[in-house]
């Protein structure tokens, strides 16, 4: 038996060793016909915006939300359990043609509402449902301009799309501005007590003549002003009035002012890092590119192209979970003015492995820059702006 038993062991040995030598010689092989793909999931782990940690981003999920109309990057962000987001409304030109049709990851459709995503059926995008819910739907989300011509007048109104990002941090700065110059009054500033009193330009000249009177310095500029005047007519004395103070050890106050001009459009920026972790993600980042670049465009209008329809506006929210984070201020309705898509922003190409469309890369990079249409007041900022 003791024999027996040792002849077992060898036998036994001997299988599971050839067995065990196969095998690995299998994963070593498969191993190395994918280290390439190996080390481009590494990368792109790195890459990712946002940490996976061990949960599934779409187990309350039953069926892929990624249809035309609300997309979502990265896939997490599906979720709006936890986090910072940015909404991106689309709102299109009243008279373009494209507004009752999609523009699908390059393919025109026909689409039959003006919300969708929103009005998707059951189980789908459960997410958006839940924003809707909570009175926070595109439609509460768009609002119009409060300044400027398209205040009476609005050409765009009709909500096509959502795109949903992650929200990065060189978004989160805002800037606001005043435009002032600096004016020489002259005598206009020495006279500016008189001219206050005007209620408007109606017998102006009258007003600062007697003003003038009543002011020896004003009378004064005037007169030295009239003298010089006439004699920079006569060649060398150009420069009289220059030589004079010269000799006075005098210069004339120039009575500068720094008078309010304007208020600028604000201009904001989104650059964004796309790095997909799976198929529906790299499908996402196609769609969410081409629908940015074909909204900022604009498109012809009739058959004889001698007009534009002018391009898509956009609605921004900043968003935190299922409602806007009134801690970030609003953002009126934006024009997209430059967008610029890098496929290899590491200096070396690299892509997935091909399908029927090409080779999708495994990292590029989007920047957009917006300007607001409308501009800042008082009352735009009591309204959270």
């Amino acid at each position: 038996m003791a024999f027996t038993s040792k002849i077992s062991n060898i036998i036994n040995g001997a299988i599971n060793n050839q067995i065990t030598n196969s095998i690995g010689s299998m994963v070593g092989n498969f191993a190395a016909s994918k280290s390439q793909t190996s080390k481009v999931a590494a990368k792109l782990l790195n890459k990712s915006p946002l940490e996976i940690e061990n949960i599934n981003p779409t187990s309350h999920m039953k069926e892929n939300p990624y249809q035309y109309g609300t997309v979502y990057y990265p896939e997490e962000t599906a979720n709006l359990g936890e986090g910072h987001y940015v909404i991106f409304d689309v709102v299109m030109h009243n008279s373009s043609k494209f507004k009752a049709t999609n523009f699908n990851g390059g393919r025109i459709s026909t689409n039959t509402s003006n919300q969708v995503g929103e009005n998707a059926p059951t189980g789908k995008a459960n997410s958006i449902a839940s924003i809707k819910r909570g009175g926070f739907g595109a439609a509460s989300r768009v609002g119009g301009v409060k300044s400027g011509l398209n205040e009476k007048t609005p050409t765009h109104s009709y909500i096509s799309d959502s795109m949903i990002l992650y929200a990065p941090a060189p978004s989160m700065k805002f800037t606001y501005a005043a435009n002032y110059e600096n004016l020489d009054t002259g005598i206009a500033g020495i006279l500016g007590h008189a001219i206050g009193n005007f209620k408007d330009t109606k017998g102006i000249v009258d007003g600062l003549k007697a003003a003038a009177k009543g002011m020896p310095d004003a009378a004064a500029i005037i007169g030295r002003k009239a003298l010089f005047g006439a004699a920079s007519l006569i060649p060398g004395f150009e420069n009289a009035e220059s030589a004079f103070d010269k000799a006075k050890g005098q210069a004339m106050n120039p009575q500068m002012e720094v008078v309010f001009k304007s208020v600028p459009f604000r201009t904001f920026e989104f650059p964004f890092e796309f790095a997909p972790k799976n198929p529906n993600e790299k499908d996402s980042i196609h769609k969410i590119i081409n629908m940015f670049k074909f909204h900022m465009l604009p498109e012809y209008q009739g058959t004889t192209k001698g007009f534009f329809n002018v391009p898509s506006e956009f609605q921004i929210t900043y968003m935190y979970r299922a409602d806007r984070n009134t801690y970030i201020p609003r953002v009126s309705r934006c024009v997209l003015n430059n967008m610029t898509v890098d496929y290899a922003p590491e200096g070396v190409i690299s892509s997935f492995i091909p399908d029927n469309q090409g080779a999708a890369p495994t990292f590029a990079t989007m920047n957009l820059s917006f300007t607001e249409t409308e501009i800042m007041t008082k009352e735009r900022v009591a309204d959270g702006f």
